[in-house]
């Protein structure tokens, strides 16, 4: 519903438009967004009646102010103008009693409240044939959707990833047992028993996680502090808006640290790596310190 202000609010990205300009000095191509409505300026809106037949109303409206809401999809529909003034235009009003009517109310929960536990109640007091009620969710489905596709998709490339670097610390430390096999004859010889060589390399293994995890994680963590500045970089470069907001809806990237990810994500790494020297470790014990002396 909108606030009642003088005439009208502000318009989403329906008053600007982008364009390409080449820049004279550099030759390359500068994407500038052009405002082309500024307030004071007078705006010409029309409506489609709510009444049968439809007609059309137009009215003239004076912008008082610029609205954005950083989402994309919002600021490209919608216009905030006095809602009585609109009401009359449409023909909302009821002739019997002068009472006017709305199409939609939009309702704001408490935070922490369960917005579907909410509907469900609305529900039940209002009739579903006749009344449409729906959440945020429920309006962006198709969006979430997608979203939640690109995280199962991400879930089974760093699945993939843990899996080669799996395989890659085993083929490095089987060509390292290959090489020091004279070496770890040498130690049996003087003593060490099977279970003390696997202990070197599982140790060794388990410092190149702890090692690899936590450089991989610092980066992480920056990469998602400087994203958008990272983004801002990349587009230049590409000379063309990496995360657009009308693809993306969002006005800029939202990033999100969870921690009991990151914190799964730091005990796969190292309990993988780990894991990865236990077979070559297992080789390096099964050396036979007089053969190899003797090769």
């Amino acid at each position: 519903m909108a606030v009642k202000i003088r005439q009208i609010v502000g318009i989403g990205t329906s008053i600007w438009q982008r364009t390409s300009t080449t820049d004279p000095e550099t030759g390359k191509t500068v994407v500038v967004d052009d405002l082309m409505l500024l307030p004071g300026d007078d705006v010409m809106l029309s409506f489609l009646t709510a009444t049968i037949p439809f007609r059309v109303q137009s009215d003239s409206f004076t912008v008082t102010d610029l609205y954005e809401s950083k989402m994309a999809e919002y600021d490209r529909k919608l216009v905030f103008v006095p809602i009585e003034k609109v009401q009359r235009l449409r023909g909302m009003v009821d002739p019997d009693t002068g009472k006017f009517t709305v199409t939609q109310i939009l309702i704001k929960a408490k935070p922490g409240a369960d917005i579907n536990v909410l509907r469900d109640r609305l529900r039940e007091v209002f009739p579903p044939q006749i009344y449409s009620i729906k959440t945020w969710e429920d309006e962006q489905e198709m969006m979430l959707n997608a979203v939640r596709t690109e995280l199962a998709m991400l879930n089974v490339l760093l699945f993939l990833i843990f899996v080669v670097a799996g395989f890659s610390i085993l083929a490095i430390f089987y060509m390292i047992v290959l090489e020091k096999q004279k070496d770890i004859g040498i130690l049996k010889a003087l003593g060490a028993s099977n279970s003390g060589v696997m202990q070197i390399f599982l140790y060794y293994s388990l410092q190149l996680g702890i090692l690899g995890t936590a450089l991989g994680v610092v980066l992480g963590l920056l990469f998602v502090e400087y994203i958008r500045e990272i983004a801002v970089v990349l587009s230049f470069i590409l000379q063309r808006e990496l995360f657009s907001p009308e693809v993306y809806s969002f006005h800029e990237i939202p990033t999100v640290i969870d921690i009991p990810t990151v914190v799964g994500i730091i005990i796969g790494a190292i309990v993988i790596s780990t894991t990865a020297a236990i077979l070559p470790a297992m080789r390096a014990a099964k050396v036979h310190p007089v053969e190899t002396l003797r090769s």
